[in-house]
């Protein structure tokens, strides 16, 4: 009987140990409804097959570069686990010290650091790494090209089946696609830095550089075509006048950026039939299959450029998860990257149509996908990349700075990049030196 009673307690802990599960918690951005669903969906498929880890998900909204709530909450003993960074930050981040090796859990947990690494693209895993050791899984990739209603394009005259090639056409186009009632925008036919209009949308397309890697110096503020690219922006936003497009934006709930401004769900005005082109990346399909109108007409190109530009210019960019400095349960994040980056990321790109970074996910991909993603695949291989430099967050906000103050008329093209160029070379001096 005591046998008995002592081998009922020792099976009643070692039930009750089994049963206990770890939680962890982990914080990303993504707040559109098609990649939010699918991460939840991932996620709740980890925690029923990883009984002992309980994930937990946190909204947190943000820029490209945002981690103030990041730190705030790290310093304060609150942050997360697991962390949803865009890839090209990674080795800022890691610099600065904000996140914890994964490559060292990963090795605990039995996973072959070389063979894995071989899993995913080169460019992608590229951009986990710093000093030598990855500090992050990669995620999704992306690039982008030119949306356009081809419904409008009929309505102003256009061939649907012509997109824009060069600027000159991209700017005709624009103007006949615009409509104005009582003063206010009712139609738009083309904002070049809303959405994916990035600086290095158009630094590249006009043929600019921003970063000699052999000298480890920044040069766009030396290059003549990544200025006229700023000088374009410039021009664009004193001829429709910036502050108009911004309330015609505004009204369906969003920023320039697409980012919400409101409560409310914002509504994609592109997709609303109200903004007539766009560039954006890939994974706007996924939403226009799933947002947009049943009658909703598009068509896809490669973003235009000047004659003096290079053609099919696109650059990729794409986000990762990382475990943060300080996390509770580092061991157990790295087991839920490896799943969300492998399974989950499979998953996520079928999902999503947001074209992955792990290689045996693309087959599925594109046979789930319409046929326009092959456009978005067709141009990756000659994709570019943002600097892989420790101070790559910052160049990016200095480069979106320079941008705002150039569209808003508050600086010259030359003297908002040469700033930009000053400020960031500095602090990247600072750690060549190191």
């Amino acid at each position: 009987m005591k046998h008995a009673l002592t081998f009922l307690l020792i099976a009643g802990f070692a039930i009750c140990f089994f049963a206990q599960s770890v939680e962890i918690t982990f914080w990303h951005s993504m707040t559109n409804p098609v990649d939010r669903e699918s991460i939840a969906e991932a996620v709740a498929e980890f925690n029923k097959t990883h009984p002992n880890i309980k994930v937990n998900i946190v909204i947190v909204p943000g820029s490209e570069t945002e981690i103030t709530k990041l730190m705030t909450a790290v310093a304060g003993g609150t942050g997360p686990d697991v962390y949803y960074l865009d890839r090209f930050t990674v080795a800022q981040r890691a610099a600065y010290g904000v996140l914890e090796p994964l490559e060292d859990y990963l090795v605990q947990l039995g996973y072959d650091i070389s063979k894995l690494k071989e899993e995913f693209f080169n460019f992608a895993i590229e951009e986990c790494q710093w000093n030598n050791k990855m500090w992050a899984l990669p995620w999704d990739t992306d690039n982008r090209a030119l949306y356009y209603n081809k419904k409008l394009f009929k309505e102003a005259g256009l061939d649907p089946n012509k997109p824009p090639v060069t600027l000159e056409e991209l700017e005709i186009y624009a103007e006949k696609l615009t409509k104005k009632t009582a003063g206010r925008y009712t139609q738009v036919g083309f904002i070049p830095w809303a959405f994916q209009g990035w600086h290095y949308t158009w630094g590249w397309a006009f043929g600019g550089n921003f970063y000699d890697a052999q000298s480890q110096k920044l040069v766009f503020a030396d290059d003549p075509r990544i200025v006229k690219a700023f000088e374009w922006l410039g021009e664009w936003a004193k001829k429709y006048n910036i502050k108009e497009l911004e309330a015609f934006v505004s009204s369906f709930g969003m920023s320039f950026s697409g980012a919400s401004i409101g409560g409310a769900e914002p509504i994609n005005p592109f997709l609303a039939g109200k903004l007539a082109m766009v560039v954006d990346g890939n994974w706007l399909l996924a939403q226009i299959l799933q947002l947009a109108p049943k009658d909703f007409e598009f068509g896809i190109a490669p973003i235009p450029a000047p004659a003096y530009g290079e053609k099919n210019s696109t650059w990729a960019g794409g986000w990762s998860l990382v475990i943060p400095k300080g996390a509770k349960h580092p061991k157990e994040a790295a087991e839920f990257i490896h799943y969300m980056t492998t399974k989950g990321q499979i998953k996520f790109a079928i999902d999503t149509q947001h074209l992955p970074t792990l290689k045996e996910a693309v087959p599925g991909l594109l046979s789930a996908s319409p046929a326009e993603q092959k456009i978005f695949a067709d141009l990756l291989p000659t994709a570019h990349v943002r600097p892989v430099i420790p101070v790559g967050a910052l160049l990016w906000d200095e480069l979106t700075n320079a941008m705002q103050a150039v569209v808003y008329g508050e600086k010259s093209a030359t003297e908002a990049l040469r700033s930009a160029q000053e400020k960031v070379q500095k602090e990247l001096d600072k750690w060549l030196t190191k």
